[in-house]
């Protein structure tokens, strides 16, 4: 084995090389190889001579803006396909040769209606102006007829927000009161609770205490500087009332002989919003009683609930309350009232009674308490009969008319009261506390929640319908939220 390792240890020197061979026979001709560039074109020929020119014909009919100046034209034409073709960039162009000026809105259903057209018209180019944000105007100022599925989309859909901030923390939706294209604020925690903030917190007020509708504006009473707020309509409270004197609480509001009252706290006075940027005193305190927490129109007279001694208030329409009815059962709050039938009804705290007034000088109970409720927090009228909201079991009791309570729902969710009552779209509503949710009756026997709790609001203290929708009011914190769950919604 080692003999043979040396002998092939080290190569020797390459010898000279033999002469070439006799060529072998050609191989068989490989794959062609890539083309070459191709070579310069040649000189171009020199052009014919031109032919005479031939008789010019006879001038046709003036041209239209009718169907019958189309050629290649439908047989009919329909709004629905032809959004389909815009939304799938569907090829192929309709051709209105022979036709001038601008198309005003290819939305429209008759090209008769139209003022301008192009000469042609490429769905795919359309298109991209309006994802694109195109600079150039639609307008259909001034035109008739049915438009097509998608002018009501695009009143969305062609809106580019140029403002990062708006971009960011607002979104469009369209108003129905006022046909426009608006910004509204929503708010992450507002996700599936079914109410949508509209206003927050204005001058540090706790509370709004009531909302209601005057001279086409939604209004708000607060505590605890007894102001009065209007809505802007889009996203935020506007102080229209400062406080006025010592009083921190307006407690409620109503609207009479076509001017806004609100009752007081921690005094028991009657205001009047001068309409403008002020309260207006037209009663001042009458006895020991301190609060107005409730106030209702009847037989065309104005009249307030009170505390500490539950007695009813009647104002004179100039400058002062006039006791009408003193302190029955010891029931020393009325909470709330309503008219009914003919008669004036007040709901109390402390024993959650039902009063009866006499029209002349005395309450008369016509329910008693009902068992395990100690408060009748909101009164309303539904359906032909008397409904109250109580406390501490957030129940709907309904008067037999005659002498008791009912119950036809009992609360749910863990909500002890039934701050207030309202009617909306042909439903009985109660907002709630502690857990400021809105419940919707069932029309038999139940409450159904309808919106949960926003954040830490805890009371919807107030309902109100304005321009088609339903708004609570809350504490604490004194915002304004706007329900948009089983409400219909005017959609863009």
């Amino acid at each position: 084995m080692n003999e043979k390792a040396d002998y092939t240890k080290d190569q020797g020197d390459t010898g000279p090389q033999g002469d070439q061979g006799a060529a072998g026979p050609q191989g068989g001709q490989g794959d062609p190889g890539p083309q070459g560039d191709e070579g310069d074109q040649g000189i171009e020929g020199i052009q014919g001579i031109q032919g005479d020119q031939g008789d010019q014909g006879d001038t046709g009919p003036p041209g239209t803006t009718t169907w019958s100046g189309i050629t290649d034209k439908p047989t009919e034409f329909n709004p629905d396909e032809h959004h389909a073709d815009h939304e799938l960039s569907q090829p192929g162009e309709i051709n209105l040769a022979g036709l001038s000026g601008v198309l005003a809105n290819e939305q429209l259903s008759s090209w008769a209606q139209v003022s301008g057209k192009p000469t042609s018209f490429t769905p795919a180019a359309h298109k991209a102006s309006h994802q694109d944000g195109g600079t150039d105007e639609l307008s259909v100022a001034g035109l008739s007829g049915l438009l097509a599925d998608e002018q009501d989309a695009g009143k969305i859909k062609g809106v580019i927000i140029n403002d990062a901030a708006k971009a960011d923390t607002y979104v469009l939706a369209y108003d129905l009161s006022t046909d426009r294209i608006v910004f509204i604020r929503p708010q992450a925690a507002h996700i599936g609770t079914q109410w949508l903030e509209v206003a927050p917190t204005l001058n540090s007020q706790t509370h709004v205490r009531s909302i209601v509708v005057y001279n086409s504006k939604l209004y708000g009473c607060t505590r605890a500087g007894g102001r009065l707020f209007e809505w802007n309509d889009v996203d935020a409270w506007i102080q229209v009332a400062p406080q006025l004197g010592a009083e921190t609480d307006i407690r409620t509001l109503i609207v009479y002989n076509g001017a806004l009252y609100g009752g007081t706290s921690s005094l028991g006075k009657l205001y009047v919003w001068n309409d403008i940027d002020a309260w207006v005193e037209k009663a001042p305190q009458l006895g020991a009683e301190t609060h107005i927490l409730s106030l209702a129109v009847y037989n065309s007279k104005l009249y307030g609930g009170t505390i500490p001694n539950g007695k009813l208030y009647e104002w004179n329409d100039s400058n002062l309350w006039v006791e009408v009815a003193p302190q029955l059962n010891g029931q020393g709050q009325i909470q709330s009232m309503a008219a009914y039938n003919g008669k004036l009804y007040g709901g109390t705290w402390g024993g959650g009674r039902l009063f009866e007034w006499n029209d002349s000088n005395l309450w008369v109970e016509v329910a008693p308490n009902f068992p395990g409720q100690t408060d009748i927090l909101a009164l309303h009228v539904f359906e032909g009969g008397l409904y109250g909201g109580t406390a501490s079991g957030a129940k709907l009791l309904k008067w037999n008319d005659s002498n008791a309570w009912v119950e036809v729902a009992d609360g749910i969710n863990g909500q002890t009261a039934i701050r207030s009552l309202h009617i909306f779209n042909d439903h009985l509503y109660g907002g709630t506390s502690m857990g400021g949710r809105l419940f919707q009756w069932n029309g038999v026997d139940a409450w159904n929640q309808v919106a949960a709790q926003v954040a830490a609001h805890t009371y919807i203290l107030g309902l109100e319908t304005y321009n088609g929708k339903l708004y609570g009011c809350t504490t604490p914190d004194a915002h304004l939220f706007v329900h948009v769950g089983l409400a219909p919604v005017q959609e863009a």
